[in-house]
């Protein structure tokens, strides 16, 4: 049974109202009535259904004032059918659903009062890591002790059930490990052998002490292909055998049908259930079955690489289980392998070179693979062309349109922002109004420092007055302190609105979202570029900056414009390099022009505008412009490591 961790209402009261999982055979009488001898019944019990009817019988005789009882198992998904019902297995057991339910997602024991004076006591059959299932009693309540004394056996005789569900586990595992133990001894046997008889000698003998079969025979194919020859290499329990009997050449014919096949065979064919892997019927596989006078016999094909290296054949006295039969399945993949490259490491370098140079031969001028010759020799006209004919090459690099002169409108002073009104992509004319900030502060001095101006007159023409040349002096000096103060303060009103400097575009900057907001002096608000002025920038790699010269020209694809095609001219190639995400590129600057008939530049042209220019740097092969730059890379690194 496998580990569910809960199960939905749906699930568990669904599975209740549902025949019993083990129903067969499940009527009424002296094995499930009230009054049955549970105890005999799980003494005697055969198999999974009637130990768990006894033990919920006995579980319920045992349990005071049980008036029903309910086992749910793990079936599948997320489902629990029930695997006995007490005392009448035809009764409707829904109602006791929703506590099974609970006690599943709650993995404890649940108790439920009903109004009649009945509880129902739920409690899961839980082990270390999966639930097995959950048992619910539907008992008369006593009181509160009698109902912790139902728990109290219900948690009893769960755990009993749980330690046999857990030892079952446990059994089955171990049975995997020491298949996987002797499968994993086999691999070893066979790869620390010296040679491919030594290692079929050392499967074969191993085979036949580990696994319950009488004979077990090893065959090599010699000739691959419909109708392959096979060879019986080596026979458990012996190393010396008769390849001329009898026995011998009814097993190499089931050898040679098992590898012709590709798939096992079994005889006789009920020995498997239905359900298991299809298997061929094969007369030779009967024809040794009653000369060995065997019950059972399997053949099973070594494939390795889509060929079939050889085959194994094993025969037994009794039937084959379907575990059994699975496990030689995965035997017969695991050995292909191994034996392949016994047989490999035991060839010489003439044999492997002769078998690669015969398998290239049949595929260039063998009758297979016409598709694959037809696409080499297309490749190889290809590849010719392309070393003798020259095109055009043109050197690629990410490409960003600017504006050719771009002005920056700053924060005069510091302040708070008040107005926005235009934002990246706005085209403004020149003196248009950009933003505006605030000016109730400077309003503020200003009107301070021209009190200040009055009072500092006032002062002077008093000191005047009074004919004293050191008050006047004071006095002068602070009149011309306040209307310097005074001057500032109204110069600063009136560069309060910021203002474009020419007729463009807004290439950057938006204040739209950050009214209110502090600015510091010389801050940069906004961009301006002009609408009729364009420069192309290209980051050139620093493996293709040799190539690039002024006046070349070429092409630029914008993102925006991918049906366009705008004419590009190398004006200025900068001679320092910036590292951007781990490659150094170089500043290209190019002119933009029109297209031959086109009237002036595309419309919808707008600094920012990303696309990928090309420059027509020369006339090339199609392997060097493909190959150059490895060929540069292998050049640079010979040196560098000084070869």
């Amino acid at each position: 049974m496998s580990a569910v961790p809960g199960a939905t209402p749906a699930a568990v009261v669904g599975a209740v109202s549902s025949e019993p999982r083990w129903g067969a055979g499940f009527s009424v009488g002296s094995e499930a009535g009230a009054n049955a001898d549970f105890w005999s019944l799980l003494v005697n019990a055969q198999t999974s259904d009637q130990l768990c009817r006894a033990w919920l019988g006995i579980l319920c005789q045992w349990v005071p004032g049980t008036q029903a009882g309910l086992l749910l198992l793990h079936d599948e998904g997320d489902r629990y059918a029930p695997a006995g019902v007490w005392p009448d297995p035809e009764q409707d057991m829904s109602f006791l659903g929703d506590v099974a339910q609970q006690a599943l997602v709650e993995r404890r024991g649940v108790v439920r009062e009903e109004s009649n004076g009945l509880a129902q006591c739920a409690y899961p059959l839980l082990s270390a890591d999966q639930a097995y299932g959950v048992v619910v009693l539907h008992v008369v309540s006593r009181g509160e002790a009698s109902v912790r004394e139902a728990l109290r056996l219900l948690h009893w005789g769960a755990g009993w059930l749980v330690g046999l569900f857990d030892r079952r586990h446990l059994i089955e595992r171990d049975v995997r490990l020491k298949r996987s133990a002797m499968l994993q001894d086999i691999l070893l046997g066979v790869m620390a052998e010296e040679g491919p008889e030594q290692a079929g000698r050392w499967v074969v003998n191993r085979l036949a002490e580990a696994l319950p079969c009488r004979r077990a025979l090893l065959g090599r194919v010699t000739r691959a292909g419909l109708g392959a020859d096979v060879e019986v290499v080596s026979v458990s329990g012996t190393a010396h055998f008769e390849p001329h009997s009898t026995l011998i050449a009814r097993a190499r014919e089931a050898l040679r049908e098992a590898a012709d096949s590709g798939q096992a065979q079994v005889h006789p064919m009920q020995d498997i259930d239905a359900g298991a892997a299809p298997l061929l019927a094969a007369s030779a596989l009967a024809d040794y079955a009653q000369e060995a006078q065997a019950r059972c016999v399997i053949a099973l094909p070594l494939e390795h690489q889509g060929r079939c290296r050889g085959a194994l054949l094993l025969d037994f006295d009794h039937r084959v289980s379907d575990e059994l039969k699975s496990f030689l399945d995965t035997l017969a993949l695991a050995l292909a392998p191994g034996l392949a490259l016994q047989d490999a490491a035991t060839r010489g370098w003439w044999a492997h070179g002769r078998d690669r140079v015969a398998e290239l031969w049949a595929l260039l001028v063998g009758p297979r693979h016409p598709g694959w010759k037809l696409v080499g020799g297309v490749a190889l006209v290809a590849l010719v062309l392309a070393s003798v004919v020259s095109v055009d090459y043109r050197v690629r690099s990410p490409a960003t349109v600017e504006g050719r002169v771009q002005r920056s409108a700053v924060a005069p002073f510091e302040g708070f922002i008040k107005e926005a009104r235009v934002r990246a992509g706005d085209t403004v004319k020149q003196g248009d109004v950009l933003a505006r900030l605030d000016d109730r502060d400077l309003k503020l001095e200003a009107a301070k420092w021209q009190a200040e101006a009055e009072l500092a007159d006032r002062k002077l023409r008093e000191a005047m007055a009074r004919g004293q040349p050191v008050d006047v002096r004071l006095a002068q000096a602070e009149a011309e302190q306040a209307h310097a103060e005074l001057s500032m303060v109204t110069e600063k009103l009136a560069r309060v609105a910021i203002t474009a400097p020419f007729d463009g575009i807004v290439v950057r900057g938006d204040l739209s979202q950050q009214l209110g907001a502090p600015v510091e002096l010389g801050k940069v608000l906004f961009e301006v570029a002009p609408l009729d002025a364009y420069r192309v920038v290209m980051k050139v790699d620093e493996h293709d900056i040799v190539h690039l010269r002024h006046g070349q020209e070429g092409e630029l694809v914008l993102a925006g414009l991918p049906g366009e095609r705008l004419a590009i001219k190398v004006s200025k190639v900068s001679p320092v390099a910036t590292a951007e995400d781990g490659r150094n590129s170089f500043r290209v600057e190019a002119e933009v022009h029109a297209q031959p008939g086109a009237q002036g530049r595309p419309e919808h042209l707008q600094p920012g505008m990303e696309g990928v220019g090309k420059v027509s740097v020369g006339e090339h092969s199609l392997m060097w412009q493909a190959l150059h730059r490895l060929g540069n890379w292998i050049r640079y690194t010979a040196w560098t490591l000084g070869l």
